[in-house]
């Protein structure tokens, strides 16, 4: 963690092979356990901090105390992917095998292990800080997600945390984490777009809302619709391509590399879904209604007007 923080304050060399750490079979799973455990306590509580500011911010604002909910959501996931995104980016830039045009060698690592001065199982400190960090948000986020009010979505994003911690802990025990990498910085490109137009539209600031979605427009399609399938095409031809660890060619896998590969297949139906999600908000938006159609229960109630909640209490 300590170096990690220093190669993001540029004070050490990104990616540096010599401060290499076990993963998969070289690590003692027992000792990763307890640490993304403690990781994931450490994350809840920095989630549940965010979240106050947020409800905080979105009570100086103005904001009644559902609309201030559903505001300090936002804030809380704005704020944790852009900071995610912000690390990968600085950590990778300058890899080769990170951007599109070098994914031949997004699988070197694992059991192939082609990686120069690295031996089978072991990644730079920094990849692995990354790893950590990425595993406990999500898993405190599976948790915060059911403490939460519930949106339309719940239980599409329970699955999509699901898949992701389960893809995350498949790439770390078989050691192919580069694709992970890739992974992680194309589905959280889109994020910080998404959650930054949510804040300027409870804010009712048209101009910057309707800039971020924008922004979400583009940046959904471009990389978890086209990308990311790209991505899952390097990685399965990349496992095996006939080298002496594996001779068979392409179908040559494991079943845990048959599970990497399926898993990272099936975040595609939901990326569709999602995309449906937004077209719908485009939609309405063009209608003159920029309701959020994640929207919860509580969040309808607070725009109901005052007569009609009456008018029901009264029937009940």
């Amino acid at each position: 963690v300590i170096h990690t923080y220093q190669v993001l304050a540029g004070e050490r060399e990104a990616m540096n092979p010599k401060t290499s750490q076990a993963v998969g079979p070289k690590d003692d799973l027992h000792r990763a356990a307890a640490l993304i455990l403690a990781s994931t306590v450490i994350m809840f509580f920095v989630l549940y901090l965010l979240n106050a500011i947020g409800f905080g911010l979105g009570r100086i604002c103005g904001l009644k105390a559902a609309k201030s909910t559903r505001f300090a959501g936002a804030f809380v996931e704005a704020a944790y992917y852009s900071f995610s995104l912000a690390c990968i980016t600085r950590i990778t830039w300058n890899s080769p095998w990170f951007w599109p045009g070098g994914w031949a060698e997004v699988m070197y690592d694992g059991r192939i292990q082609k990686i120069k001065d690295l031996e089978p199982y072991m990644v730079p400190a920094d990849m692995k800080a990354l790893y950590l960090m990425e595993t406990s948000y999500y898993a405190a986020g599976f948790i915060w997600l059911h403490i939460r009010t519930r949106k339309k979505d719940h239980w599409q994003m329970a699955a999509h945390h699901v898949f992701t911690i389960y893809l995350l802990f498949l790439s770390y025990t078989t050691g192919y984490m580069r694709i992970g990498l890739v992974v992680m910085f194309l589905h959280n490109v889109f994020d910080p777009f998404m959650h930054i137009a949510k804040l300027f539209n409870y804010l009712k600031i048209e101009i910057l809302t309707n800039l971020f979605f924008a922004g979400v427009l583009i940046s959904f399609p471009v990389t978890r619709l086209y990308y990311y399938p790209l991505s899952i095409w390097s990685a399965w031809q990349g496992v095996c391509n006939g080298s002496k660890t594996c001779p068979g060619g392409v179908w040559d896998k494991t079943p845990i590399e048959f599970s990497l590969i399926g898993f990272l297949m099936a975040l595609l139906p939901l990326h569709v879904f999602w995309y449906y999600l937004i077209i719908q908000v485009l939609r309405k938006t063009l209608q003159g209604d920029q309701k959020d159609v994640r929207s919860d229960d509580e969040d309808e109630d607070e725009e109901t007007p005052e007569a009609v909640k009456e008018a029901l209490r009264k029937k009940e």
